[in-house]
């Protein structure tokens, strides 16, 4: 085990030395990092204000009409979190894994701001609150309940998906991103077509930060 610890500080250490001193990855990175965090304060302000907003539409889902609400919370943060981990493990030797994943949540953000102020859609009826840590840290600890098109967690888990290199990371972010989905639907947190569009708008954002950074070059030759 040392001996791995090791290997992989050295590995890691010498992959983002070397990205580092390439011009090109080095200003996708700090504008990445830049835009998630400016992205993700207009976020947390942009939810407060639909969440106060008096227009909306209340969705008749016969999906939801025929599953009976229970709180899934510990389950879903579980499986979120084993994946927000096993990704820190993967970023961490693979500079472009990590600038591939900036890129896209920045576009993944923007998009829902877009599709949430497009469709407005009131909270799904028998909703029970979800205890996300993490996600509290962007609503300033308030629940929000109007972040609905598309699902954010699915969407995520499925970035996941489509970045990941290793098969076996890939059948295992597959089974949270079907396994949260679901269970968001039991918790009433979402209506199904938020978790039905959520992996189209993924691979759009994956697509996209593929392009910008396939364009600038910034991609290092035999990092893995």
């Amino acid at each position: 085990m040392e001996k791995f610890i090791t290997e992989f500080i050295t590995l890691t250490t010498q992959n983002w030395a070397s990205a580092w001193n390439n011009k090109t990855f080095r200003r996708l990175l700090i504008l990445g990092m830049l835009l998630i965090i400016t992205a993700c304060i207009s976020t947390s302000f942009f939810f407060s204000y639909i969440e106060d907003s008096k227009e909306g539409v209340l969705l008749n889902d016969w999906v939801l009409r025929n599953i009976p609400a229970i709180d899934v919370s510990i389950p879903i943060v579980i499986l979120v979190t084993s994946c927000m981990l096993l990704t820190s493990i993967r970023c961490a030797p693979d500079p472009n894994l990590f600038i591939t994943l900036i890129w896209a949540f920045v576009f993944q953000l923007i998009f829902r701001i877009i599709t949430i102020a497009a469709t407005r859609f009131y909270a799904p009826q028998g909703l029970i609150e979800l205890k996300d840590p993490i996600g509290s840290l962007l609503y300033h600890s308030r629940f929000i309940t109007r972040d609905l098109f598309y699902s954010g967690h699915t969407a995520f888990l499925f970035q996941f998906y489509l970045c990941s290199k290793k098969i076996k990371d890939k059948y295992y972010f597959l089974f949270c991103t079907v396994a949260v989905g679901i269970l968001l639907l039991v918790q009433h947190v979402h209506y199904s077509i938020d978790v039905a569009t959520a992996p189209l708008f993924a691979f759009g954002c994956f697509w996209l930060s593929k392009r910008i950074i396939l364009s600038q070059n910034a991609y290092l030759q035999g990092v893995e």
